[in-house]
This record gives C-alpha cells, sequence and structure tokens, in this order.
C-alpha cells in the first residue's frame, strides 16, 4: 500500500493502531456484557458495541488511509462503507433463507470431499445426515465436487439435490472440492438456513470467512484430525502443511457458528477454546447391516486362503499412508515368522495409494488376503466372519470400523490414541496397545 498507493507508513500505522486498539476495547466491553447478560440494557449495548466493530472502526480507520482532506476522506470512506454494506444484504438475501420459524422445514446445504464414490466412515456419516433429515421433511442440498447422479449412493438416491463443482483427484475416487463460483451458485438457488461442513476442507478454508462475512450461519463437523494429516503430505510441503494448517484452524475456526466433535480429545485443541457453541456429536452404526448373523463360513473360507481353523484378523480401511498402514505389513511379519506354525491369518481390506506397496511386500503370502476395496453386504459378511478387527491408525478421530466391528460380535485391538479409549476398555470389552508399537 505505501510502495503502489503511495499512503504514508504514518498514516498506515495510525489507521492500523486506531483499528487495533478499538477492536480490543469492543472485545473487552463484549466479555463484559456477557457477564451481565441479565442486565435490561444489554441487548442496546450490544446494539452500540456492534455498530462500533463493524461500521464506526472500519469507516474511521479507512479514513485515515485515504489521501484526501479530512472531511473528504471520512466522506468517502463513509461512502465506501454503506456501499459494501448495501451490497453484503442485498448477497445475503439472495443467498439466506433466514432463520427457520418454529415446526418450519428446514434448509441445509452440506459440504464437503466424502461424497460418493468415496468410501469413509465422513461418506457414512454425511449419507446418514441427509438421509435423516429428508425423513424427518427438511430439504437437502449437496455441494461437491465428487462423482455423478449415477454414482452408487449418490445423494441424489437419498432425496438430495446437489450441486457438483471443479475439484482435484488426489486419490482414486477422491476429489478435493475447489473453492469456486459454483457454490455461491449453489447459495442462490437452494437459499439454506444453515450450512454445515464435513471436516476442515480446502473449499471450507477459503468459504467460511465469506459465509462469516454474510452472516450466514456455518458448522463444520471435525472427523479428522487434518493437523496431524498434513504431516503426511508429500515432499517439502509436507514440512510444512502442519503450522499452515495449524495457523488456518487458529484464524478460520472463531468464525464459525457452531462447531461438532467426534472425538472428545478433541476438545483439547486450543482452536477450540473459548467456543461458545462446541458439542459432540455422538458416532454410531447401523445395527441392522453389522451383525453376527452375517458371518458366512464361505466368506471366512476365502478370507483366510483356505484355512478358516485359524483366527482371523481383518483390517478394514483405506490404505494410505497417513493411516500408518505400513505398520500391517511389520505386524504380519512378525505374528507369523518363517518355519513357526501361522498363528492367525489376514485379510486387508480398503485401498489406497499404500495398496500396491503393501501388496508387494505381503501381498503374496498365503497367510494374507486382500482383495481391495468391498462394500455392501460383502462387507458386512467379511467382519463378521473375523475374530479379531485391529488398526494401526492414530490419526484418525473415532473410525466408525471400530463401533462397527463391535456391532458384529468380533474382538476389536486399537491403540490408545485418540478416541479409541472411549469405545474400548482395555482388557473389559477389547484390548488397547501402544500407538504405533
Amino acid at each position: 500500500v505505501n510502495a503502489y498507493l503511495g499512503v504514508p507508513l504514518t498514516d498506515l500505522g495510525v489507521s492500523f493502531s486506531f483499528a487495533i486498539l478499538s477492536l480490543a476495547a469492543v472485545t473487552a466491553a463484549e466479555k463484559h456484557q456477557v457477564k451481565k447478560e441479565s442486565d435490561r440494557t444489554s441487548g442496546c449495548g450490544r446494539q452500540v458495541l456492534s455498530l462500533w466493530k463493524y461500521t464506526i472502526t472500519p469507516i474511521v480507520a479507512l479514513s485515515f488511509v485515504l489521501q484526501f482532506g479530512w472531511p473528504g476522506a471520512l466522506f468517502g470512506a463513509t461512502s465506501f462503507v454503506l456501499v459494501l454494506k448495501i451490497f453484503r444484504a442485498v448477497l445475503l438475501k439472495l443467498c439466506w433463507a433466514g432463520c427457520p420459524s418454529p415446526g418450519e422445514q428446514m434448509r441445509v446445504l452440506l459440504s464437503g470431499d466424502s461424497f460418493p464414490p468415496k468410501l469413509d466412515g465422513v461418506q457414512n456419516f454425511a449419507r446418514n445426515t441427509i438421509q435423516a433429515l429428508v425423513r424427518d421433511g427438511h430439504k437437502v442440498h449437496v455441494s461437491c465436487s465428487n462423482g455423478s447422479p449415477t454414482t452408487h449412493l449418490a445423494p441424489e438416491n437419498y432425496g438430495a439435490t446437489v450441486t457438483r463443482g471443479p475439484g482435484v483427484e488426489v486419490q482414486p475416487k477422491h476429489k478435493i472440492t475447489l473453492p469456486s463460483p459454483h457454490f455461491l451458485v449453489a447459495l442462490m438457488r437452494f437459499k439454506p438456513h444453515i450450512i454445515q461442513f464435513f471436516d476442515f476442507t480446502p473449499c471450507a478454508i477459503f468459504v467460511v470467512p465469506f459465509l462469516w462475512w454474510l452472516g450466514i450461519p456455518v458448522v463444520i463437523s471435525h472427523h479428522s484430525r487434518i493437523d496431524l494429516y498434513a504431516a503426511y503430505v508429500p515432499g517439502f510441503i509436507g514440512d510444512y502443511s502442519p503450522q499452515v494448517v495449524r495457523a488456518a484452524c487458529e484464524i478460520v475456526f472463531p468464525l464459525v457458528t457452531g462447531h461438532l466433535l467426534i472425538d472428545g480429545s478433541q476438545k483439547d485443541q486450543s482452536w477450540f477454546q473459548g467456543h461458545a457453541n462446541t458439542r459432540f456429536w455422538a458416532t454410531g452404526c447401523d445395527l441392522e447391516f453389522f451383525h453376527p448373523s452375517k458371518a458366512n463360513p464361505e466368506t471366512r473360507a476365502i478370507c483366510s486362503n483356505g484355512r478358516p481353523d485359524l483366527p482371523l484378523v481383518v483390517f478394514v480401511g483405506r490404505l494410505s499412508p497417513e493411516k500408518q498402514v505400513d505398520k500391517l505389513i511389520d505386524l504380519v511379519k512378525v505374528t507369523n515368522l518363517p518355519g513357526e506354525p501361522e498363528l492367525c491369518r489376514f485379510a486387508i481390506i480398503g485401498h489406497g495409494d499404500s495398496w500396491e506397496s503393501i501388496h508387494r511386500e505381503i501381498g503374496n503370502r498365503p497367510d494374507v488376503y486382500m482383495p481391495g476395496a468391498v462394500t455392501g453386504e460383502q462387507l458386512a459378511s467379511t467382519v463378521a466372519s473375523a475374530d479379531i478387527f485391529f488398526s494401526p491408525t492414530v490419526t484418525g478421530t473415532l473410525d466408525l470400523v471400530f463401533i462397527e466391528s463391535q456391532a458384529a460380535g468380533i474382538a476389536v485391538v486399537g491403540p490408545r490414541a485418540v478416541a479409541v479409549p472411549l469405545v474400548v476398555t482395555d482388557g473389559v470389552n477389547d484390548r488397547l496397545y501402544d500407538p504405533l508399537d
């Protein structure tokens, strides 16, 4: 601004100083106002603070930057701020249905990167959310980049409408949705009451500040520890990704209306501290789909490579580096040592970037079965036909597959990390081990 617009550094310093001091004073006054919430004048006080924070402060701060005479600068800043507020009000009217009245049918816009054909726990959450909302008579619209109307398990199959925008395919069947005008088109076409993001996606990083500026309620449900996932980004970018992601969380999360936490350990993260609307979203699964009755001798014989008499250990999940699935190679090799009697057989279910490297190491062994991705009734039968579910993952939240395996009636062995101890009590209903051991 100093170099290209010729604004003196003194004026910039005065502008920033006024803005920072003003916002600090208003923030302190707002915290004091919360303590006096029962005061009759609290409503009037909030309006005065809001007027000072969002109108007077930007006008005065901008006046110092504009290189006119003082009355002209004040008039120019006031005109700019008022035009911006009028533009915002018009855009809000076009994009938001307002607050629903009691008993009114809600309009919910869902967004994220976990929609079919991608298959994971978050996709199950999204699909179940769509089904529940539609069943209760609400309208649902999805903004994503994955799939098409004919894709298996697509949101259209469950009563939702969909706007698909551009995305980058980072894994087979998994696209990262890019921020684009398609999201604004979805807002204007659907006019939601509220917006929910499934996980803190790259699109959310850029869209949430825009929605906060408009004043549209936004909720983020947190299904993954993206700050931990960021460490597994390949190349030099991975060296800085965790810091960038944590900074984005600190900046963007306070702008969100509410947070839904899947993992009880998430509440200790700094970016959720002090947020007025942070709640837990209980994890669940389909108890009819995952059930001990789905066990099948033929499925067990296939998954054990013809040795159904041996204990069968199953892993179900995405085979990607951020899931620590390379530990499965070590587990297989130290469990069934060469020349020693086999202790068990392993069924590794799923696909991903690490599938080929794992298959190259252990996929051709007689004690390992690696069919790739398995879905539907075949998946339910595979889980119920095993004896033990094992997971090496310490970067997830509470993976649904833990509860699904318990529902199927098999033993669970998981790391003593993240939210696993919430559903696994060591030595009581399952077993825990030291992470990455």
